[in-house]
């Protein structure tokens, strides 16, 4: 591992290019072989939209924000989430947004939120439940999915190595595109508010990632456990980028775990 700040997740991996590639990879196979609808349009911006894989009628629906420090990455690097769940009768939506510096951090939580209140809106026209839906995301992701349950109520919120209390985020490298002062990251630190109902909350990290990972997860489970939710820390034996490719796996005990909480 190199010198860099505890918040560079790529610093802890020799080349994290070699992670977007075999995502972009799994994914283009699961748009080539699985039947989905592709770029729905949930905002009016060329960024807003978002795919729907829905293996039956009436199946829940997983809500997926892709990571990338609200910077970089794309839904098309993260469809691969729905070959993991598609097997255990769970739709997926994949979500695309808006990155950072192009807007402001407000706007991409302001999107995330506008996508999931389309889904509870449309869902079931493409087959979907939108009475179960969990929001889910990976790193920047989790995040944005923590910030949706802030919004409005969701079953469950699965989040993997996310961010939730920004404050020491506006004090990290990111903060060079995000550009949050202090007062900016409080508002948008899901760790600092509450949920609109208390839900199932899962916060996992891996083992081999830096500690303030670790803490942001910890902290945000322990917090939200006082607002009522049920809430679980875990961390698992994943680095950054393991942990979210384990939902590629449809037998990942990951992956079933997070699809039991969707069929409930």
């Amino acid at each position: 591992m190199r010198n860099a700040d505890p918040f560079d997740a790529s610093a802890t991996v020799s080349d994290v290019t070699v992670w977007f590639a075999r995502w972009r990879a799994w994914s283009d196979a699961v748009r080539e072989t699985m039947p989905m609808v592709r770029d729905l349009r949930y905002g009016a911006s060329d960024a807003e939209t978002l795919d729907l894989v829905v293996p039956r009628p009436g199946a829940p629906l997983v809500v997926f924000f892709h990571g990338g420090y609200w910077r970089r990455l794309h839904k098309d690097d993260a469809t691969y989430v729905a070959r993991g769940l598609a097997p255990h009768g769970v739709a997926s939506a994949i979500v695309n947004y808006a990155l950072s510096p192009a807007v402001s951090l407000e706007e991409i939580v302001r999107q995330a939120r506008a996508a999931v209140a389309w889904l509870r809106l449309h869902a079931a026209e493409h087959g979907a439940d939108p009475n179960r839906i969990v929001v889910a995301g990976h790193s920047a992701g989790g995040h944005l999915a923590a910030m949706c349950a802030v919004d409005v109520p969701v079953s469950a919120l699965v989040t993997l190595s996310g961010l939730h209390d920004l404050r020491p985020i506006a004090h990290s490298f990111a903060n060079a595109w995000l550009q949050l002062d202090e007062e900016r990251a409080a508002a948008l630190s899901p760790a600092l508010l509450a949920p609109s109902a208390p839900i199932t909350v899962l916060a996992a990290d891996g083992a081999r990632e830096h500690e303030v990972f670790h803490a942001q997860s910890r902290e945000f489970a322990a917090a939200w456990a006082q607002h009522g939710c049920a809430t679980t820390y875990e961390e698992t034996q994943d680095d950054h980028f393991t942990i979210v490719s384990r939902l590629n796996e449809p037998n990942d005990p990951l992956t079933t775990r997070i699809a039991a909480l969707a069929q409930r």
